[in-house]
């Protein structure tokens, strides 16, 4: 039988939830991805995974805002989370700002290439982020991962 010691379980704990938290782009993300989320069934397997994210952020009024407000004040600035939880949180974060800009940027300009392209980037990183976690490490996205570094 293993066992696992105290320190053990807290940092399963720390990355468990480090990976929760990159739904949160993911879930932004989806917009643009749902030509190949039409056109390859296998993709929406992101659906289940998103899921618990939007009905939090669809059943609450400006749920979206209200989550974003709890993460960053109760985890990205609270001391006394990890701070490999708080790095993580805050880079989640600040990926669905970022596609927040580029969505309104798209509906001025309705560009689905560029949808397109932004939805493969964010699986992509969303992959990344997801393995760099599980194995322990901080995920480095460039320009995204100094800025966060800041802002902790």
């Amino acid at each position: 039988m293993l066992l696992l010691n105290r320190f053990q379980l807290n940092q399963i704990i720390q990355r468990l939830f480090s990976v929760i938290f990159y739904t949160l782009p993911l879930n932004a993300a989806l917009p643009f991805g749902y030509l190949l989320l039409y056109k390859f069934s296998f993709l929406k397997v992101l659906l289940y995974l998103t899921h618990p994210v939007a009905i939090i952020e669809k059943s609450l009024p400006f749920g979206g805002l209200l989550f974003f407000l709890i993460l960053f004040a109760g985890v990205v600035r609270n001391p006394s989370v990890p701070y490999f939880v708080r790095y993580n949180a805050c880079q989640a974060l600040l990926l669905e700002i970022a596609l927040i800009i580029i969505s309104y940027f798209l509906r001025i300009f309705p560009l689905a290439e560029f949808g397109l392209i932004v939805f493969v980037f964010t699986l992509s990183i969303f992959l990344f982020s997801i393995f760099q976690c599980v194995n322990g490490v901080e995920p480095e996205i460039p320009f995204i991962s100094k800025s966060v570094r800041m802002q902790i």
